[in-house]
């Protein structure tokens, strides 16, 4: 499935509608330009060009990633790669609108695909539709549709998230408990768990994870922002993103998960005693255990996610990042060559392995089945056939908004009071969805019921 291209801010003053499809037209034409050579490109063919490329996953010093620009490099000797850390997504996406208005921005840039939309509608990023069509069949359809909007592409996916329910199974085994298969399974084992050991908790409610709510909702049926012709539409409050909301008030209530942020000191302790038992967020979550809890491998699994609906195993992506071109970069042909050789090439695909991510890429995917499992897992032999099968099965997109920093400031910390305080979750979802749709309406677009 192909989302729409996101809509753009309507003209304060009013226009007809021959008049505002020519203007949404003409100002999508403007920051595509896929279709012809951008003056940088014919100069840079001529001679060594440097790409500027901000990036976390490629980190300048690290042997992996030196390894991977010294083998693009030795293939493309003409292009330099020149690495820079700037921050995370929020980060990112700032500092690159900021050049993009001061016209010095950089060649590459990395950004989760939540911020995607945002730099769409915004006119940073350009369209390389074009400059990727020779390595579409690299990446699955299902996976270029976090980067593509009315069939055209303005970004090559890195790395994702597949979601999956990553558990103690030393424990779950112990105290005879079912891996969940359904979301009423998880709450049944939850019960089980606060039975068998009254300082454990099936996992922890970290009210701040704003992805993971909007993909709970997305996988029950729900989009928290989709399009409508020229228009926004908001569901953050639709029934069946409410319905995910009483569901984990549900457990907050009856004391059934530990409210607490992942990753804090506090967590880090619970997880190693083994008072947190599982985490549902994706296929990157084992590396992240290891990391704060390495004497607990060989204790875990990975399974699929839980359903909503018996029967059905679609879910979405949990996070994942993408190479994108902002529109004024200064050689955005190698550019973006660099980007779809990173991401969708065979080489490069397989390259990402080593920097500790699942790649996006079918040649990085099918390597790891050969893999060695995470860290954290090392008995579980088939970990990579398990989230591979997630893989096949996530064909339910989520389309982010180009206010989702509203929505975080929103929704985060009003969730964690309900949490303490055992007040409405509707009512969160709700207000979020009020400051949502007034800050879109504030932006100038339009948005429909």
């Amino acid at each position: 499935m192909t989302p729409p291209t996101p809509p753009r801010r309507r003209h304060r003053r009013k226009l007809g509608a021959a008049a505002l499809a020519l203007a949404l037209a003409a100002s999508l034409a403007a920051c595509s330009s896929a279709d012809a050579p951008s003056p940088s490109t014919a100069a840079s063919a001529s001679g060594p060009v440097t790409l500027q490329v901000w990036t976390w996953n490629l980190k300048g010093g690290d042997p992996e990633a030196e390894a991977i620009i010294a083998k693009y490099h030795q293939e493309n000797p003409n292009v330099t790669i020149k690495l820079s850390e700037v921050g995370g997504t929020s980060d990112t996406a700032s500092k690159l609108l900021a050049a993009d208005k001061a016209g010095d921005t950089p060649d590459v840039v990395q950004l989760e695909y939540r911020a995607v939309p945002a730099m769409v509608v915004s006119g940073a990023v350009k369209d390389i539709t074009a400059d990727v069509a020779s390595v579409k069949s690299g990446i699955d359809p299902n996976i270029w549709a976090l980067t593509t909007f009315n069939n055209q592409v303005y970004g090559v996916p890195q790395d994702i998230g597949p979601m999956a329910l990553t558990y103690r199974k030393d424990l779950f085994d112990k105290y005879g408990i079912k891996v969940p298969s359904t979301w009423a399974e998880y709450a049944k084992a939850a019960e089980q768990i606060r039975k068998k050991d009254p300082d454990a908790y099936i996992a922890s409610f970290a009210a701040n994870q704003l992805e993971f709510f909007a993909a709970q909702a997305t996988q029950a049926g729900a989009q928290w922002w989709s399009t409508d012709g020229n228009a926004w539409k908001v569901g953050i409050d639709s029934e069946p993103s409410l319905k995910t909301a009483d569901f984990w008030e549900d457990l907050v209530k009856r004391d059934l998960v530990k409210v607490e942020p992942l990753l804090t000191p506090e967590w880090n302790a619970q997880v190693n005693k083994g008072k947190i038992l599982s985490w549902a967020a994706a296929a990157w979550a084992p590396s992240v255990i290891y990391s704060v809890a390495p004497d607990t491998a060989g204790k875990w699994e990975t399974a699929p996610l839980p359903q909503w609906t018996p029967g059905n195993p679609a879910v979405p992506f949990l996070g994942g990042s993408a190479y994108l071109v902002p529109a004024k970069s200064k050689h955005a042909k190698e550019a973006a060559a660099f980007a779809a050789w990173l991401g969708a090439s065979d080489e490069g695909s397989k390259l990402q392995l080593t920097l500790d991510i699942y790649p996006g890429g079918n040649a990085g995917r099918q390597a790891t089945l050969t893999h060695e499992p995470p860290k954290l897992m090392p008995q579980q032999k088939d970990f990579y056939q398990v989230t591979d099968q997630v893989i096949k099965n996530t064909t339910i997109p989520v389309t982010w908004g180009p206010n989702v920093n509203i929505a975080q400031s929103a929704f985060g910390d009003a969730l964690n009071k309900a949490a303490l305080d055992k007040t409405s979750f509707r009512a969160v979802y709700q207000a979020t969805q009020q400051a949502v749709v007034a800050d879109l309406q504030k932006s100038g677009y339009t948005v429909t019921k």
